[in-house]
This record gives structure tokens, C-alpha cells and sequence, in this order.
């Protein structure tokens, strides 16, 4: 799992400028200079979003991403402020507009909706981000649209003009509206995220998020937010994903909520996995077998856990639990992988010491998942499962 949800591509031209600039700014052991090559690297960066140069950027990263000091985070880090927050001047201050995320995490036993959200929906969204996610002075607009991971700004350009648009919405006192149709398909899978994604605007140097106006410890006023998001949020989220079961994260800043939303998005497969094996097979948890397998590439690259029913070798399901930079073999994944299959109530787990291939399907290209003998097989529900979904009108 990347730093940046983007691509990079590879290349060396015309990046010695900006991969210079954040080795200066990794080095720095100093607020003073620390400044001198923020000022620096934000201005040559800026050049390259201005000029909607992607390209230049993603191989500057990739350079980067190479180094052995902190080039790459520092490079990353000033790329995504720039995407995701610009300052702008009003006739009366100095204002910052900042793109934020609000995912949700679910799954469904139809297809998971990603829709227009009605005007009432975004008022009611809009309320509640501004009441228990935001500061008391916030203004806010949102996306009319419900998305799915796929849809998001595929670059750092389109993250750009996405907030671009949001913040002329916000002086417009108004929301965003979405060309649908200029999205890709959603995926038709189990469990998934959706993203509510928005523009929030306070003066520059002013607190954005509520927590940030809270007197007691920040982690304390951050579960506070959270926790009434949640409950307040949950209603108004809960007639866009009828008959989805869903879980609100908190929402942030735009990079950083894709990133935390991808790594909970992990461990709450698993436990969406086994209710839905349930929902539809109306097998108990207790009945299941959950297969664990390291699947390697270039190195190991994720986990792949399969279920069956039973003693039965045939895979009725699986979830994949990619890894992050920092994980690797002797990384304790695999015991936090067991500890929620056992909380999730699975009756037996397998644990295969062999390394797997990443197999997909020729046809569909599905992921192959691990039956107990290490065989990667392609997971296939029995014929008498329920898989009716909900139909949303």
C-alpha cells in the first residue's frame, strides 16, 4: 500500500529539481531552514500542478522513493499538501480551502450502491460534518455524488481541480455537482468502501477541525467527534446504503483519510466476510474454516484468507489483507489476522506455512484464494446461497 494512492511512473528527466529540493528539506536540522526548502519545493511543485504536469511529479517520486533518508516522505508530504489545501485571498482575509474524506466503510449482499446524493442528503451530511467533524467558523461544501474508491482523483492534478471546483461552491454558498457518467463503474464486490468527499474553508491559521477547539486531550476530543459522526452522521448516511451494513470513519484531509480508511478497511473485511457467509449460506460462525496464506511477488505482498464450510476443500469466499510498507515477515500480521477471525466467532483457522502464488482467474480476474492444502482456488458460493440484495429506487 503506497504513501500516495496514485501510480508513479517511472523516468529520470526533469525531476533532479524537485528530488534536490526534498533531499534539502529531509536533511534540514532546523525550523529556519526547514523553511527556506519548504518555501522552495512548494513553489517548484506548485509550478508542476499549475502546469497539470503529473508526470514530472510521479517521477520525482519515484526517484525519491529509492532514498535511504526521508526524501520520499518529505517530497510526498508537500505533493499532497499542495493537491489537498491552497490558500486563496478574500476582500476581507486570507481564507485556507482544504479537500477532505469521509469514508464509510461496507458491505452488502447486492451490489453496494455508489449514487447521486439528494439535496436533502447533503444538507443533512453538511450539517452533521459541521456540527461534530468541523470547527464552529467552517464553511463547507460537498460532491454529490456517493463514491467508490475507483472514482476518487486519480492523480494529484484531478485532486486539484477537485477542490478547485469545491472551493468556487463554497463561495457560492452551494454544492458540487458530479457528471456521473464521467465516472468509472463501481465494482461489484462484498465489502467496499464509499467516500464523501468535500471541501471545507476557514480563515488561514484558524482552527478547521472541532477537535482542535476542544480543551481536552486530543485523542479524547478525536474520539469524541467520531463517536457522534458516527450517531448523528450514521442517520444521515443510512438512506444512501439501504440494506448495507456500515461502519463511518473519521473523517480528514483527503490523502491521509483514503490511507487510514484502506488500513481499517483490513480487519473490517474480515469481520464482513463472515457475516455475510452467514447472511447468505446461513452457515453459523462457528462452522466456518478460515484459510491464512502469505502470497508472494516481489517479496510478500499480502494475505489471502479463504473460507470454507466445514471439512469441505472447495473456497465459498475470501478477503485479501495487502500489506503496508513497513510490514514484512516478521511482522505479527498474522496473529492479529486470527485474533478477529476468532472475535468474529470462526470455528477453525488454518494457517499454511508454504509461500503462494498471487494466482488470479483467467476470466474474470478474481483473486484465488487458499483451501487448506495450499491450493489457490477460485471462491465460488454454493448454489443454494441467498444472494438477494436490496433494490435501491
Amino acid at each position: 500500500m503506497p504513501r500516495a494512492p496514485f501510480r508513479r511512473k517511472s523516468g529520470t528527466r526533469e525531476t533532479n529539481q524537485l528530488v534536490r529540493l526534498a533531499e534539502g528539506l529531509a536533511s534540514s536540522r532546523s525550523r529556519a531552514e526547514d523553511i527556506f526548502w519548504e518555501r522552495e519545493l512548494e513553489a517548484a511543485v506548485s509550478h508542476y500542478l499549475e502546469q497539470n504536469d503529473d508526470e514530472s511529479i510521479n517521477r520525482a517520486l519515484d526517484r525519491a522513493h529509492d532514498s535511504e533518508d526521508d526524501t520520499f516522505d518529505a517530497l510526498a508530504d508537500v505533493v499532497e499538501s499542495l493537491s489537498e489545501s491552497m490558500v486563496t485571498q478574500t476582500d476581507v482575509a486570507s481564507v485556507r480551502t482544504t479537500l477532505f474524506c469521509a469514508p464509510i466503510l461496507v458491505w452488502g449482499r447486492g451490489q453496494i450502491p455508489a449514487r447521486q446524493i439528494p439535496k436533502q442528503s447533503l444538507v443533512n451530511l453538511a450539517v452533521q460534518l459541521g456540527a461534530h467533524v468541523f470547527s464552529s467558523k467552517a464553511s463547507i461544501a460537498l460532491a454529490d455524488h456517493l463514491f467508490a474508491p475507483d472514482q476518487l482523483p486519480h492523480s494529484y492534478v484531478e485532486s486539484r481541480e477537485m477542490l478547485t471546483s469545491l472551493a468556487q461552491a463554497i463561495r457560492e454558498r452551494t454544492h458540487l455537482t458530479v457528471d456521473a457518467s464521467t465516472l468509472e463503474e463501481a465494482p461489484d464486490v462484498v465489502c467496499d468502501m464509499r467516500m464523501i468527499i468535500g471541501a471545507v474553508q476557514v480563515t488561514d491559521g484558524s482552527p478547521m477541525f472541532a477537535w482542535e477547539e476542544m480543551t481536552t486531550s486530543v485523542e479524547e476530543a478525536r474520539q469524541s467527534s467520531l463517536t457522534a459522526w458516527r450517531s448523528q452522521g450514521g442517520a444521515a448516511v443510512q438512506p444512501l446504503l439501504v440494506g448495507c451494513p456500515f461502519e463511518l470513519t473519521l473523517p480528514r484531509t483527503f490523502f491521509a483519510a483514503c490511507r487510514e480508511a484502506d488500513l481499517g478497511s483490513r480487519a473490517y473485511s474480515i469481520g464482513a466476510s463472515v457475516s455475510y457467509l452467514e447472511a447468505v449460506t446461513a452457515t453459523p460462525p462457528s462452522k466456518l474454516t478460515a484459510i491464512i496464506g502469505g502470497c508472494w511477488g516481489n517479496g510478500l505482498e499480502e494475505y489471502r484468507i479463504g473460507f470454507s464450510v466445514g471439512d469441505d476443500d472447495e473456497i465459498v469466499h475470501g478477503t485479501i489483507w495487502p500489506l503496508v510498507s513497513d510490514e514484512a515477515e516478521d511482522t505479527p500480521v498474522v496473529e492479529e489476522i486470527e485474533t478477529l477471525l476468532k472475535a468474529a466467532g470462526v470455528g477453525q483457522i488454518v494457517v499454511l506455512e508454504e509461500r503462494l502464488p498471487l494466482e488470479f482467474c483467467d476470466d474474470c480476474g478474481a483473486p484465488h484464494f487458499p483451501n487448506r492444502d495450499g491450493e489457490m482456488l477460485h471462491a465460488h458460493l454454493p448454489e443454494d446461497a441467498d444472494t438477494r440484495g436490496v433494490q435501491l429506487h
